[in-house]
């Protein structure tokens, strides 16, 4: 399905690029699609104003639980170079969970002008392990297309990616998965775009029968901007890994901090805890301050994931955003999630029992009584990472290599379907 956009919005916004390669493209993409199906901007409006009314109103149970999302990520390639490696993915997918969740290595480094609004939106991500049609999967779509390059003549964006029959794939079903179609796409041959987002729009008073937007709900994001340290990353001002947490707050709400436009008055991003500012940052210059509040100014919050500061200089959300995000993903976005629940204390089992842990290298288990026995580790967001059955003999131990990445898992034992032990182990 192609879209054209109309010749005015197309040199309204390559003036605004000046043909220069830019983080996002989500505002410009919000005027493409409003362009095209009337009743797109109403209904954008009408959702971001009913959010920034209710988002305060979240009870403490909404605020305390921890959300986690399905991703799906569409590898949609011609050559080789497109067709990312799945370490990447998984790069990706902690980078999104280290920044929602405030917990990378970055976090001190907030300014602290700005400490006391930053915060954990508790929103976590994990690949999905089941498609659309509950066979088990990776969260990960490959698919090979004939054609190189998504970019359109006529626009700055790749929604044919979206679709089988433009020679991309098909969406899954985009209100119970965060579809991520990677690809490559430029404007004329040139990079103009990194990645684009389609934000929420189904406010209660928006008017369903004036578009269908469903089928292009999700981000597109070009292969080189997908993990940490993608060797075909060669921008400069590149945010890296950091593109798609950004992403991923337009999908879920949020505008850039200095609201798409060039002046210090007029409509802002919506959020107190965000100084006013009045045009994206570009470099990193912590005396950045384009908006005079009088009493109590504050400079520019560079440090913003809404912001283009380039990597690794965007860490935090604030306290505000959050809440819009997560305001959004309960009522706008309400069959995407699950609420993650925890663990039950592990019982004890004297005669059962995982030594060393840490683990570093082979998994060994010692039992005290033979049999056939089954086991299961998933990772800390609940997803599996390892199933297996196997037989315990006079020697009652389990010793063999364990292929997962480091971090924390947790390990379930069973006997003739009863939990025989059930215990958080450390992968070295």
């Amino acid at each position: 399905m192609q879209i054209k956009l109309p010749l005015t919005i197309i040199l309204a916004v390559l003036t605004r690029f000046a043909f220069a390669q830019q983080p996002c493209g989500t505002y410009e993409y919000e005027s493409y699609i409003g362009s095209k199906f009337k009743g797109f901007s109403e209904a954008l409006d009408l959702t971001r104003q009913q959010s920034a009314n209710a988002m305060n109103r979240l009870n403490k149970t909404e605020n305390d639980s921890i959300y986690q999302i399905p991703v799906v990520f569409h590898i949609v390639w011609r050559d080789a170079v497109q067709n990312i490696d799945d370490s990447l993915i998984i790069s990706q997918l902690k980078a999104l969970n280290e920044s929602y969740n405030h917990r990378h290595k970055d976090t001190a480094k907030v300014r602290s002008i700005f400490k006391p609004v930053a915060g954990d939106a508790r929103i976590e991500f994990y690949l999905a392990n089941k498609d659309p049609l509950g066979k088990p999967c990776t969260g990960i779509n490959r698919v090979k297309t004939t054609r190189y390059d998504f970019g359109e003549t006529t626009n700055l964006f790749a929604d044919a990616v979206k679709f089988t029959s433009d020679k991309g794939v098909d969406a899954w079903d985009p209100e119970k998965y965060l579809n991520i179609w990677v690809c490559k796409f430029t404007y004329n041959g040139t990079l103009a775009v990194s990645a684009y987002a389609y934000p929420p729009v189904n406010a209660k008073f928006w008017n369903a029968s004036l578009y269908k937007p469903l089928e292009l709900q999700g981000v597109v994001i070009n292969y080189q901007f997908v993990g940490k340290q993608n060797p075909n990353d060669v921008t400069p001002t590149s945010i890296r890994e950091r593109t798609l947490v950004h992403e991923v707050g337009h999908y879920l709400g949020l505008r850039h901090i200095w609201a798409d436009k060039s002046n210090c008055t007029g409509e802002d991003d919506g959020f107190k805890d965000t100084p006013l500012s009045r045009s994206a940052t570009t470099s990193y210059n912590i005396t950045k301050n384009t908006c005079n509040e009088g009493t109590g100014d504050k400079v520019d919050m560079i440090e913003n994931y809404m912001d283009y500061t380039p990597y690794p200089y965007t860490i935090m959300f604030t306290q505000q955003q959050i809440q819009h995000m997560r305001y959004n993903l309960l009522n706008l976005r309400s069959k995407l999630y699950r609420v993650k629940t925890d663990l039950p204390p592990p019982p004890v089992y004297a005669n059962i029992s995982v030594a060393p842990n840490p683990v570093e290298g082979n998994l060994k288990i010692i039992f005290d009584k033979e049999g056939t026995y089954s086991m299961n580790i998933v990772d800390i967001i609940g997803q599996p990472v390892a199933d297996e059955q196997f037989s315990i003999g006079n020697t009652f131990e389990y010793n063999n290599p364990i292929h997962v990445a480091s971090g924390i898992y947790y390990l379930s034992v069973l006997k003739d379907n009863e939990v025989v032990l059930k215990q958080k182990i450390v992968i070295k």
